[in-house]
């Protein structure tokens, strides 16, 4: 079956809602594969993209028109589907695979990508539902059969926030050392990243897990994720209270909100010789004391989404073994701008999977 078109919810103008449209799609050429979308997750950071930028704080405003995305944009980066055609120099993946699609892609020449790190590349982003088509549509156009990981048997919704969601909160917990399972980790903020971070940590390390989130459905939500306690920033005392609650030994925080509030929560939470993991895209700036940084010994740092190989090590442990599900909520596509104002609004409770 040939796909002539491709139909699709995208915005034509920066802050504005999304509308169908009809693309002309051409057959796929040398390794293009066409998948027909049958999940795609909705993240924060389709907020931002809409909106047309990052707080950079200073009343600064990073700008995604500066940064090459063109409009009009068909967002959604958490895409499942069934592969549909096949270029003519595709190997190792058949018509009818169920695929999730890694969507973080470089130019795929410089050696940051050739290490395997296309997430990070350094000349030419080409990320699918940002400088590309995305998931939110019936078809999707993928450059090259080596971003498609067959998932089997898995539930295509829940395997959707893997690759974004589940990559992101699994990379970050690799970014924290071996030795930060022997005290408290903190989990700031339990939306859908978090969340998948509460309960991947709950699967693979030994540490205890504090969460840290002002909904109390949130928290609760943790709590039967794997969290063994979980706690409301915005409480009085909030910092001291969680600190003595955890002994004064939370070696270990990621950040997943990203915000002036909850940045400065951490690195006053984290004990001596701890770790900060940043993950979340709010906006704003961080500030600290310089001299807090030699007299507390901790380590800061950055981590964004996740490579090709953590989401193909994702689908192999989910495969392996039961991992604690975090609440999906499943809606159909032409719902996309009531679910963007719903997660705009914090109504949402784990992750929306939109379905065409």
């Amino acid at each position: 079956m040939k796909y002539q078109c491709a139909h699709r919810w995208a915005f034509s103008a920066w802050g504005g809602q999304l509308a169908e449209q009809e693309d002309a799609l051409a057959p796929p050429v040398r390794h293009e594969v066409t998948v027909r979308v049958t999940h795609c997750g909705m993240c924060h950071s389709d907020l931002h993209l809409q909106a047309g930028g990052f707080d950079m704080g200073g009343g600064k405003l990073s700008s995604f028109e500066r940064a090459g995305i063109k409009l009009p944009v068909t967002m959604g980066h958490e895409i499942v589907g069934v592969v549909v055609e096949i270029g003519p120099e595709v190997t190792g993946i058949a018509v009818g695979t169920h695929v999730v699609v890694y969507p973080w892609l470089g130019c795929g020449e410089c050696a940051t990508c050739q290490s395997g790190d296309e997430h990070l590349c350094v000349k030419a982003a080409r990320n699918l539902g940002f400088h590309a088509p995305g998931g939110y549509a019936d078809t999707a156009r993928v450059p090259h059969e080596k971003y498609l990981v067959p998932i089997g048997s898995l539930d295509p919704a829940r395997a959707a926030t893997f690759a974004c969601a589940g990559i992101t909160a699994l990379s970050a917990i690799r970014k924290l050392p071996p030795a930060a399972a022997d005290g408290w980790i903190a989990v700031i903020g339990c939306g859908g990243v978090g969340m998948t971070g509460v309960a991947l940590l709950s699967a693979t390390s030994t540490a205890k897990i504090v969460a840290i989130d002002p909904d109390p459905a949130k928290r609760e939500s943790a709590l039967a994720h794997g969290a063994a306690l979980a706690f409301d920033p915005g409480a009085a005392d909030a910092l001291k209270t969680i600190n003595k609650a955890c002994g004064f030994n939370v070696s270990g925080v990621i950040d997943f909100v990203g915000s002036e509030a909850s940045s400065t929560l951490a690195v006053n939470l984290v004990r001596r010789a701890g770790t900060v993991v940043i993950v979340g895209l709010f906006g704003g700036e961080f500030k600290m004391p310089l001299p807090m940084f030699a007299l507390k010994s901790i380590s800061i740092i950055g981590s964004y989404v996740g490579g090709l190989n953590e989401l193909r090590e994702l689908v192999a442990l989910a495969q392996q073994k039961t991992l604690p599900e975090i609440p999906l909520d499943r809606r159909p596509l032409a719902t996309v701008n009531e679910a963007l104002d719903d997660l705009t609004h914090g109504r949402v409770v784990g992750r929306v999977v939109l379905q065409p």
